[in-house]
């Protein structure tokens, strides 16, 4: 369902001008009536002709939902008249589609979700993005509360954590040429969380069960307020083009997959929100392009240092002997053997690190399991030589899961929650000789995961996770973790 292509209609959801969008997991946008639209949507955005919707990062955005880019005017048709460049412009430039789920967080965090559809919290979130979007400044901001347990006791005794992540991403519209074929933008990443009595980096529920993945993947606090991503990008040709230059997050471009993107709503082990075996590196000096020619093909390269310090200066750690290259390549195919829309993407990485060349290749998909069901399947899998892997420490990797979508009802409450899954899923590394020293070589895990959305902006997720022979403990046993984490994100 997540990468359906096609826009789904009846006559109760019949497309009509200035209506607020439903966008449905990214997937199968109609137009929602009066009785639809949350009252948190409608007061905080009082005009549907200024809706942007909601992206999802490795959904192609659907063209009704690209098209709202050009339907709010300001009055007296300024985007239609202007001659040159508008500076801070209420819409972004042009983007392919694949490229706009990557590049444009949309300014509506308001969509149906049935349990409390309207509360002041989430009004007041979608007043001040849509506030903020029309000086063309976008974001994604995820606050969260993660409980972690370890029913048995493990390599330091520790067995209770609880910390706070959160996560803000923004995209800041600086120019663009009135016909949106270019423009010029600023992306920020900024995080900040930490362990409440206890330290994320040497007592964290991954140091005690002694994983070489981290099972508490929302826990990248524990720095204060640390900025892994600032860079300037532009777009042209009337989006088939970005390229981008500053300290660069890849994380947040290459690797997407829409079934297991990231710790606030997918699986929760770090080993499902990326490939572990890829250096996708953050907070290092880097260079990021992206060219998507057609709506069935896209392709990335980034390139960026991999000794860099976080919320330093990245130039002193620019080195030629410690960089990195990973390119991606995308096919996008709209029905796949009957099955449905997916998307099949290859990668192929290259460093140079302590004075050793490595290089390495992995693969990510995405398929739906039917041309009309709720139900697909992801995998990531990936395998590196030595001296590439001592940039992970993994050498070889494969995850693969099943994601059942609005699984509740089929009408009404859960229905179109744009949060409420299900989802399985196991994985499998090995560690690299970098990892050393170990006692085991291969880790394997299972994970089972759901989410609730209780409010327009707020969810609940448990999630229980089962860890086989974890590579730095000394007895071969499996290790339980169950976790609990409320996560606002609007």
């Amino acid at each position: 369902m997540v990468t359906a292509l096609s826009l789904g209609t009846s006559p109760a959801r019949a497309q009509f001008p200035w209506q607020y969008i439903e966008t449905m997991f990214g997937c199968n946008p109609f137009s929602m009536d009066p009785t639809e639209a949350s009252g948190s949507l409608r007061r905080g955005m009082p005009n549907p002709r200024e809706q942007q919707s909601t992206r999802y990062p490795g959904v192609p955005t659907h063209q009704s939902v690209l098209e709202q880019i050009e339907r709010y005017l300001d009055g007296s048709g300024k985007e239609n008249t202007c001659r040159g460049w508008r500076f801070f412009p209420s819409t972004p430039q042009c983007f392919m589609p694949y490229l706009d789920s990557i590049f444009v967080p949309g300014n509506t965090c308001i969509e149906p979700c049935g349990v409390i559809e309207q509360d002041a919290l989430s009004t007041a979130a979608q007043q001040l993005k849509t506030r903020l979007a029309r000086i063309g400044l976008q974001y994604t901001a995820t606050l969260s509360m993660n409980y972690t347990g370890l029913p048995q006791s493990m390599a330091n005794n520790r067995r209770d954590f609880l910390a706070t992540n959160n996560v803000l991403n923004v995209m800041w519209y600086l120019a663009k040429d009135c016909d949106n074929s270019q423009g010029f933008f600023l992306s920020v990443e900024a995080d900040w969380g930490q362990g409440i009595r206890y330290s994320e980096r040497n007592r964290s529920a991954q140091k005690s069960v002694g994983t070489l993945s981290n099972p508490q993947g929302s826990t990248r606090g524990g720095h204060g307020v640390f900025i892994p991503n600032f860079a300037l990008g532009y777009s042209c040709f009337n989006g088939k083009w970005v390229g981008m230059i500053g300290t660069v997050d890849t994380t947040d471009f290459l690797d997407q997959n829409a079934y297991s993107a990231n710790w606030a709503g997918n699986l929760t082990n770090a080993a499902f929100n990326f490939n572990p075996t890829l250096p996708l590196e953050w907070s290092n000096w880097g260079y990021l392009t992206a060219w998507q020619p057609t709506k069935n093909f896209y392709t990335m390269y980034a390139t960026t240092g991999c000794n860099g310090r976080i919320n330093h200066n990245p130039f002193p750690y620019i080195s030629g002997n410690a960089w990195v290259h990973i390119g991606e390549i995308g096919l996008i195919t709209e029905n796949f053997l009957g099955l449905g829309p997916g998307i099949y993407r290859f990668q192929y990485t290259t460093t140079r690190y302590q004075g050793e060349n490595g290089s390495g290749a992995a693969f990510n998909f995405q398929q739906q399991l039917g041309r009309n069901s709720h139900l697909g399947a992801f995998t990531r899998c990936g395998l590196m030589d030595e001296d590439a892997a001592t940039v992970s420490t993994v050498r070889a990797a494969a995850t693969v899961g099943l994601v059942l979508q609005a699984p509740f009802r089929s009408a009404g409450w859960g229905s179109k929650a744009n949060n409420d899954q299900v989802a399985l899923g196991f994985f499998w590394e090995r560690a690299a000789r970098s990892a050393k020293p170990y006692h085991h070589k291969d880790e394997y895990g299972l994970e089972l995961s759901a989410v609730v959305q209780l409010t327009p902006t707020f969810y609940l997720q448990p999630d229980a996770q089962y860890i086989f022979d974890p590579v730095y403990e000394t007895a071969r046993r499996g290790a339980v973790v169950l976790q609990l984490q409320g996560v606002f994100k609007f």
